[in-house]
């Protein structure tokens, strides 16, 4: 939907700021709907950086098991 994952971040970021500062002002009912929504807002965070294309990655070498696309001096021992 998103190119990036700057708007589910912002979006996340400032809804859980908010309820944070102003958390004890709101109604029961509208402090435990921002908590109920809360896990939903932070999965599609997760999401859409995870499926963030638009900081290409290079891709592992054969027979590695995992790696680091920013410190290419973290590699695995073997």
């Amino acid at each position: 939907m998103f190119r990036s994952s700057n708007f589910p971040i912002s979006v996340t970021t400032l809804v859980l700021f908010i309820f944070a500062l102003f958390g004890p002002f709101f109604s029961y009912a509208a402090a435990w709907a921002v908590f109920s929504l809360s896990p939903f807002l932070v999965i599609w965070m997760v999401v859409s950086v995870l499926k963030d294309k638009s900081h290409p990655m290079p891709e592992l070498e054969s027979g590695d098991e995992w790696g680091y696309a920013d410190r290419p001096d973290l590699r695995p021992v073997w």
